[in-house]
């Protein structure tokens, strides 16, 4: 009954965002003064180079997906500012209309193979918040990949002791088995974390397992982060590099944050050759003690996954967010640059 009447609100929301667009009232509101006062700011995590779409639509969005997004704002005529500018304006009450803000997380390798490339196409600024341990480390980020395998396996059963671990036989059809066999597979994992070696030997193991061909995986790259010279080159093209902690985690041990925010940015500083004064909480964890070490740190922004639109007054260091992912229709991301989805909590 619960779903049932959720679908029903969904569905009753979705109408009126159609209706809003259809009438010309979406547009009207875009060129409103309360919208003026407001920035929209996307965020996108990685693009898909090969089937990571279709496993993870959240986090992994096409390459035309993304083109299409940003043909709407080319089209629709929104005003892409860089972060930092528009959190300046923002502040100080000289926003353009339908101001919008692109930011990217983590740093994926597929930022710099595909999505640079698009943002020069349209000639829109954008920052992308790197985790630097895995651009120094270069190596495939575990959880994701054991998930991902699994995902690749999903019409097998596996055979008892397939995987370590693993005594019984397995339905990998099952999401929630994979989900349970991934857990075990990483904390398994992690019990290497000091041989890096092995643990990559163990997880190329598990990916033969598994038919994944172990080669073809760490040639296409899909889960490493971008290397020092692409960082390079991503900044030299426009690109605002900027903080995300180093190990992708946000310790409540003020040293231990603090650490973690120093050696992120002393890494980026290093290859991008800018300033990286703009943070965003990896995973979207945020808590009122990290505000004041950030603000010791002299960190101008923070990002959230808070799905808002910035107003005038907001925090600096809690800035909301619209994840955009592949589950989004176009209605409903146009409703988002208007601001009426925002209003509206879609």
């Amino acid at each position: 009954m619960r779903n049932m009447l959720l679908n029903l609100i969904r569905s009753a929301r979705t109408n009126v965002l159609r209706t809003s667009l259809a009438t010309g009232f979406t547009a009207r509101l875009a060129d409103s003064e309360w919208r003026r006062k407001k920035l929209l700011i996307l965020c996108y995590h990685g693009l898909s180079l090969r089937d990571e779409h279709e496993w993870n639509p959240e986090l992994f969005v096409t390459v035309p997906f993304l083109r299409r997004r940003f043909q709407i704002l080319r089209d629709k005529n929104y005003n892409v500012l860089p972060l930092g500018e528009a959190v300046s304006r923002l502040s100080n009450g000289t926003l353009p209309q339908r101001a919008v803000a692109i930011t990217f997380d983590d740093g994926f390798y597929n930022f710099h193979a595909a999505a640079v490339g698009l943002l020069e196409e349209f000639a829109l600024p954008a920052t992308v918040y790197v985790s630097s341990y895995h651009v120094t480390h270069q190596r495939p980020l575990l959880q994701l990949s054991l998930h991902y395998f699994l995902w690749r396996a999903r019409n097998r059963l596996l055979p008892p002791h397939s995987v370590p671990n693993q005594p019984n036989a397995i339905d990998l059809s099952v999401p929630a088995n994979r989900d349970v066999l991934a857990h075990t597979l990483v904390a398994d994992a992690r019990a290497l974390t000091y041989d890096r070696s092995a643990q990559m030997a163990w997880l190329s193991n598990v990916a033969e397992k598994l038919d994944v061909s172990w080669d073809d995986y760490s040639r296409e790259r899909l889960f490493h982060l971008m290397t020092p010279a692409e960082i390079t080159d991503v900044a030299r093209r426009g690109v605002d590099v900027q903080l995300h902690t180093h190990r992708h985690r946000t310790p409540r041990n003020e040293a231990q944050f603090c650490n973690e925010i120093r050696e992120n940015r002393r890494i980026l500083e290093s290859f991008s050759n800018t300033p990286a004064t703009h943070f965003c909480y990896p995973s979207g964890d945020t808590d009122p003690m990290f505000l004041p070490w950030l603000r010791e740190l002299s960190v101008a922004t923070a990002t959230t996954c808070i799905p808002r639109l910035a107003k005038r007054g907001d925090d600096p260091l809690l800035l909301p967010r619209f994840i955009d992912a592949m589950g989004q229709s176009e209605v409903t991301f146009e409703s988002w640059l208007a601001g009426i989805a925002g209003a509206m909590r879609i």
